[in-house]
């Protein structure tokens, strides 16, 4: 009896021996193992750059997060903790980020490069390294996501904009970032023409319109195409989009 009992300790003992082994292996696994990451759907981004095989890709949406992989070096990389600072109207953006294992520098000059893209110069290294990789390549500003939607005028050079003003309809205007394109009312013309965009501008060329003529109206319409045909500055802040250039300033509310 004492032999059958002795048995039965060593193979339980034997047992959980092993399952404790397997769980340290898995353990190990979990450890070396980095968690997956992926970019997010370009739409959804403010500007993206990739090798011309697609071996590393990086995707920035600047107010939240950073996303760089490269398959080739089995890096990926990403940080919301993002230190970004643009050089003052030059428009030169340097960005620089830091995970548990590697750091991130990225600079997007005003050079352009390819079609309507800017040259893109990234640095990434591992903490414990001194040395690290470089990567150069094209890469886009897309816009905020924000911004693709409908706007109709709300202000112009700081004067509030009123129904009357505009007997047929107030101004208003679509910014597609698929398409690229702007189309709209100014006030008296329909309007259309491409964007594209750098840090903080947008910029509209050409931008066209029909020709009729509206009187008073067509005074305020043709202010309204000179900010927009003079690559304005942009941004959004609670539902309103503020368009700033040397020839005078409009702001737009988002259309429900």
């Amino acid at each position: 009896m004492k032999t059958i009992t002795l048995v039965l300790w060593s193979f339980t003992a034997l047992l959980l021996g092993s399952c404790g082994n397997s769980k340290e292996i898995d353990d190990k696994k979990n450890e070396t193992v980095p968690k997956e990451v992926t970019h997010q759907d370009i739409s959804g981004v403010d500007f993206y750059a990739n090798a011309e095989d697609e071996s590393w890709k990086l995707s920035i949406t600047f107010d939240e997060e950073i996303v760089f992989t490269d398959t080739k070096n089995n890096i990926q990389f990403s940080s919301k903790n993002i230190d970004k600072q643009v050089a003052q109207g030059a428009d030169v953006v340097n960005i620089s980020a830091k995970s548990k294992t590697h750091v991130f520098r990225i600079n997007i000059d005003i050079a352009e490069c390819k079609h309507d893209g800017k040259q893109v110069n990234i640095m990434v290294r591992k903490i414990s390294e001194k040395n690290g990789l470089d990567y150069n390549g094209c890469g886009y500003y897309r816009g905020s996501p924000q911004l693709h939607n409908i706007w109709a005028l709300h202000q112009i050079n700081g004067k509030e904009i009123t129904a009357d003003q505009f007997p047929n309809e107030l101004p208003h205007f679509e910014f597609n970032l698929e398409t690229k394109q702007i189309s709209g009312f100014a006030g008296c013309n329909q309007v259309n023409g491409k964007i594209k965009f750098e840090y903080s501008k947008v910029i509209i060329e050409p931008l066209s319109s029909t020709k009729m003529y509206c009187g008073e109206t067509s005074t305020v319409e043709e202010d309204i195409l000179n900010i927009l045909r003079s690559g304005p500055i942009y941004s959004i802040n609670n539902l309103q989009l503020t368009l700033e250039s040397v020839e005078g300033s409009i702001i737009l509310k988002k259309v429900d």
